[in-house]
């Protein structure tokens, strides 16, 4: 697995979205087209998926696993979970794409919900077909939203997307589904770690401490994050910080000083410059825009 495919962005792209609320929707046939409707096996370090074919067919594939695909169906793929496609053409439908950070705010007081969804798995509608038209129902709401400039677009975005999730997880106790559980076990490491930045993100420990809790060394925890994201332990919580940052200078009117102790950073001058390095622009010009 060192030569593990990975994107920040959407596939094919490495740049990272500049949001933390990012949301990005396009027809599923668009990109795939462009590489002849074959997706080698990747991951996505910061972003989580749902694909909504409408009609077609096609083959999931992750580590030596795969699910044949045939429309009406659903594809949940979570943030760091290798997967790939081969889409016969003509296939239609859509893809959703969410920054990890916009997913974690959907549905806060339900973690086995979100537990379920994070998995890598097909939800067939072959049998109901109706019953798919009510997630194009919500997909076309979201679309909407995302090209209206209408007042409290986010949180009616964050609604919707709250709605087809909750339905999604419904429907996978009503008819079959197919998981597709990962064996690589620096993905898992991966995973683990990323959730307990998430759960200590207001006390962060140390690097060593990470690991100890994951049960194996800093070196090794080092090497897991360098094979699955490409950069150090100490980067991908600084990733998760920066992350924050974003929301706190978006979303509120604190002070610089008083975001960067909301993130237990002590000096702030020390925050803005790690901010500016990451981001490429200050706090105070990122909050103008």
């Amino acid at each position: 697995m060192n030569d593990l495919l990975r994107y920040q962005g959407l596939y094919g792209e490495q740049q990272l979205p500049m949001v933390s609320d990012f949301i990005h929707l396009e027809p599923l046939q668009d990109r795939s087209k462009i590489y002849a409707w074959e997706i080698e096996e990747h991951i996505h370090t910061d972003l989580v998926q749902l694909f909504l074919i409408s009609s077609g067919s096609g083959t999931l594939y992750s580590e030596k696993q795969e699910v044949y695909l045939n429309a009406p169906c659903a594809v949940t793929v979570p943030a760091n979970v290798l997967h790939g496609f081969h889409f016969e053409p003509h296939i239609t439908g859509h893809v959703m794409t969410l920054s990890v950070s916009f997913y974690d705010t959907l549905l806060p007081n339900k973690p086995d919900l979100t537990r379920q969804l994070g998995q890598l798995a097909c939800i067939s509608f072959t049998d109901r077909p109706e019953r798919f038209a009510e997630f194009d129902y919500w997909k076309d709401k979201i679309q909407q939203e995302i090209f209206e400039n209408a007042p409290e677009k986010l949180l009616a975005l964050k609604t919707y997307f709250e709605m087809l999730y909750l339905e999604l997880y419904r429907e996978k106790f009503r008819t079959r589904t197919a998981d597709l559980l990962t064996n690589n076990r620096n993905l898992a490491y991966f995973q683990q770690f990323q959730e307990l930045i998430r759960q200590q993100a207001q006390d962060l420990p140390s690097i060593k401490t990470f690991a100890k809790k994951l049960g194996i060394t800093q070196t090794h925890l080092n090497r897991v994050c360098h094979t699955v994201a490409g950069t150090s332990a100490l980067k991908v919580v600084q990733d998760f910080t920066i992350a924050e940052a974003k929301k706190y200078l978006l979303n509120t009117s604190y002070s610089i000083a008083e975001v960067a102790y909301f993130l237990n950073f002590n000096d702030p001058a020390y925050f803005s410059r790690l901010f500016k390095k990451r981001i490429g622009v200050s706090p105070v010009e990122f909050r103008k825009g």
